[in-house]
């Protein structure tokens, strides 16, 4: 429940719902979510840590679904390739709030790992993130260029855009020792369970939205 409560205030004060109107208020929906993937009160810190990283990763959708130009969005993707602070200048401002958010949730996360001595999980966070805005920004290159793919083409993206790979990977940061280093060289490697799960996810949101 703090970890909620803390959650809420942190999204008060990121203020989206005037700086970045366009983006869907996810906090709730996402706290739930997490709860269903560890209940237990000892992962209360990696609820609300990959709470904030669902929510910020709905906001990041949003942008590249709703509202960034093309250019803008190459230009984001960039920036998150990078992950540097100080490469945001050519940003618009919605979008130099919403790459500091995520800058600052990970450094969140990497403080919690340093603390358990799990360096190496930081890493892996980091690139499933980045994997994660390329397949958007794929999406986004399609629709701005009207671009139809094979359907090849759409679920080499669209497993990805699901987001599962990333919640998954981000769920056992949080884990402490239950958690080996080679659990997480096994989720690097994408393996059946989760590109499974991928699969599922998407032909159920894509049968459900159209």
């Amino acid at each position: 429940m703090l970890a909620k409560l803390m959650n809420c205030r942190w999204w008060k004060e990121l203020d989206f719902a005037t700086k970045l109107p366009f983006t869907r208020n996810r906090l709730v929906e996402g706290y739930f979510w997490i709860v269903g993937v560890y209940f237990e009160p000892q992962y209360s810190c990696a609820r609300g840590l990959l709470t904030k990283v669902f929510t910020i990763l709905s906001a990041i959708d949003d942008i590249y679904d709703a509202y960034g130009t093309l250019e803008e969005l190459k230009h984001f993707t960039e920036a998150i390739e990078r992950w540097d602070i100080n490469g945001i200048d050519h940003l618009p401002e919605h979008m130099k709030l919403c790459y500091v958010t995520l800058l600052n949730v990970y450094k969140e996360i990497e403080e919690e790992i340093e603390k358990e001595g799990k360096h190496y999980r930081g890493s892996l966070c980091q690139r499933k993130m980045k994997n994660q805005v390329r397949a958007y920004y794929a999406e986004a290159n399609w629709f701005h260029e009207e671009h139809i793919p094979t359907m090849e083409e759409f679920m080499r993206v669209a497993l990805v855009t699901t987001g599962y790979t990333v919640v998954t990977t981000l769920s056992l940061m949080g884990m402490g020792d239950v958690v080996t280093k080679e659990t997480f060289e096994w989720v690097a490697g994408d393996p059946r369970i989760i590109s499974s799960s991928n699969l599922m996810a998407r032909l159920m949101d894509d049968i459900k939205s159209h």
